[in-house]
């Protein structure tokens, strides 16, 4: 449920799954807590509402894709690493959204934040690559969101 339309429990649900093995107590309350949360809240989630309508027929249609991306700069207190979160929108529709635990350890937050813009961006690419191998376009420069001042000079470099 988490994965495929609700995307604002998702860094409490990875939390939660990194205790399974060992859970306590505290990690049975939170857990039930997030299962209240889903419950009292029914109408949230992901909305697939494009702000435009492609007829099929008209060659000239550009497609947009735009992305977002965030990371926390070293929240795992045993190992240091940070978590990245990111997703894109299709014509306004939320695509991918995800939410993970940084493989390598940052040494900065530019560096966190860097490191998730660049998985975005590949996702981004990913899908504009399909797009076009069906003879369809997209409209370009695809727009990222990123708000460390220090990763959009990286990446504007």
């Amino acid at each position: 449920m988490m994965r495929w339309s609700r995307p604002e429990i998702q860094n409490s649900v990875r939390e939660l799954a990194r205790h399974f093995q060992g859970a306590v107590d505290g990690h049975v309350k939170a857990m039930h807590r997030v299962m209240q949360y889903v419950i009292r809240t029914p109408n949230r989630g992901l909305t697939l509402k494009p702000n435009r309508v492609w007829d099929g027929k008209d060659r000239n249609f550009e497609f947009i894709i735009e992305g977002r991306s965030d990371s926390n700069y070293a929240t795992c207190p045993d190992t240091r690493r940070s978590i990245s979160g990111w997703s894109f929108k299709f014509e306004n529709c939320p695509i991918i959204n995800k939410n993970v635990m940084q493989k390598v350890v940052a040494l900065s937050v530019t560096e966190a934040e860097l490191y998730a813009s660049v998985q975005c961006a590949q996702d981004m690419l990913f899908v504009c690559k399909i797009i076009k191998s069906i003879g369809l376009k997209v409209k370009l420069p695809m727009i990222l969101e990123l708000d460390n001042k220090g990763a959009v000079d990286i990446a504007n470099n």
